[in-house]
């Protein structure tokens, strides 16, 4: 393997693990300010807080699963 091929298939998976790390942190924290702003409105303190950190830590699992399933296809 000569260096060209070794330099871009270190950026691969460079970009590779900065794209999980964005799709894992965005939606956490999306969802996050969502329920905050919820309990604000409703003045249910932690209950909408709670549940979309929930639904943000499964989409952020399943972003996760789809980018590792296609990374998987495309090495092969």
């Amino acid at each position: 393997m000569n260096k060209k091929n070794k330099w871009f298939d270190a950026l691969s998976y460079l970009s590779l693990v900065s794209q999980i790390g964005f799709s894992m942190v965005t939606p956490i924290l999306l969802c996050g300010w969502i329920g905050s702003k919820l309990d604000e409105k409703f003045n249910k303190e932690p209950l909408f807080f709670i549940i979309f950190i929930l639904l943000g830590i499964g989409a952020a699992f399943l972003n996760l699963f789809k980018i590792s399933a296609t990374a998987t296809k495309k090495r092969k």
